[in-house]
């Protein structure tokens, strides 16, 4: 009875184990530090973006940059939707519909585009 009980919870411990894993993308884009898969849906100025972000940079924007591009990224975060609007990169050359990775903690975090 002992040995079924011990068979039992290592069992479950195994199993428990494996889905606490952190889970990085291509070696450095880590979910636990907020980092998530998404596509960018719409790229503007701050001010004229349309679809509501859930997680948005343009609160910490100024007036003077209310002409600026942003970009909205949406992607899911434990299975439900969100958007991240964030400054557009200088260097991005992002379209709408590129895969990119997101950061919804770090609004000046790049927003890499995806190799897959």
């Amino acid at each position: 009875m002992k040995a079924r009980i011990t068979i039992v919870l290592l069992a479950a411990l195994v199993g428990l184990t494996g889905c606490a894993s952190n889970i990085i993308h291509e070696g450095k884009y880590a979910q636990d530090e907020g980092w998530r898969k998404g596509t960018v849906v719409e790229i503007g100025p701050a001010k004229s973006l349309k679809r509501p972000s859930f997680y948005d940079c343009r609160t910490e924007a100024s007036d003077k940059e209310g002409n600026e591009p942003y970009v909205m990224v949406a992607f899911l975060r434990n299975g439900h939707p969100y958007a991240r609007a964030a400054k557009l990169p200088a260097d991005a050359q992002l379209q709408v519909g590129d895969k990119v990775y997101v950061n919804f903690k770090d609004c000046n975090a790049p927003i890499p585009k995806r190799n897959s």
